[in-house]
């Protein structure tokens, strides 16, 4: 093999390497994501009031699927009520293709219909719902700690995401929620680069080149 060959193998392993590494390289869009901030920064609470919906941030106590002291505890026991803990992810930062998802739960309460679902949304640039992406998920009625994944194909134009978990109430007096929410995820792959791309051609161009000399 002469210098060029050997530089184009050279130049290949470094640029495949960089392509693997984009490619498995997935970055969670929720910011603060298992709270750990010690409060609810990057997270809008609707439907609070007073001491009887209300969303705190508690310690020490974890989801199980990532390290930390933090995580929302949602109480609610207003009858017939929805308290929800909301937050969209930066604008611009939605691709057209798989997006997966996963949070911790843990149910501490379900009284007289109260019950926990989950809203995923694919937005638009105007902040128009285009989907609710794999639906309304629930409801949740277990008593311990799960670790809930999935994925959905997010449309092409999809702008940015919204997650949003729901503490409800049934219409029955005395019903009550309260829940725990830990390592909120939504993750994209990145597509390939210009880089890996170029990669991929200089692929091309020494299997070409064996060839030839074969």
């Amino acid at each position: 093999m002469n210098g060029t060959s050997r530089f184009l193998v050279s130049s290949v392993g470094a640029v495949a390497l960089m392509f693997v590494v984009g490619q498995v390289s997935a970055v969670n869009l929720i910011l603060n994501p298992g709270f750990e901030t010690g409060d609810t920064t990057d997270w809008s609470v609707l439907g609070a009031s007073d001491g009887s919906a209300y969303v705190n941030v508690q310690t020490p106590d974890n989801g199980p699927s990532a390290p930390g002291s933090y995580d929302a505890y949602m109480y609610n026991v207003i009858p017939a009520a929805n308290l929800a803990l909301q937050q969209s992810t930066a604008l611009g930062d939605a691709n057209a293709g798989t997006v997966t998802y996963s949070f911790d739960l843990k149910v501490d309460s379900s009284l007289n219909g109260g019950v926990v679902f989950i809203h995923l949304w694919d937005i638009n640039s105007t902040g128009g719902v285009i989907d609710q992406g794999p639906g309304l998920k629930g409801p949740y009625f277990n008593a311990g700690w799960q670790t809930y994944t999935g994925s959905w194909v997010a449309p092409a134009t999809v702008n940015h995401f919204e997650v949003e978990f729901d503490c409800t109430t049934g219409a029955t007096a005395g019903s009550a929620e309260a829940i725990e929410i830990d390592n909120v995820s939504l993750t994209q792959v990145p597509e390939p680069t210009t880089m890996t791309l170029v990669g991929l051609g200089l692929v091309g161009a020494v299997l070409g080149l064996r060839k030839r000399r074969s």
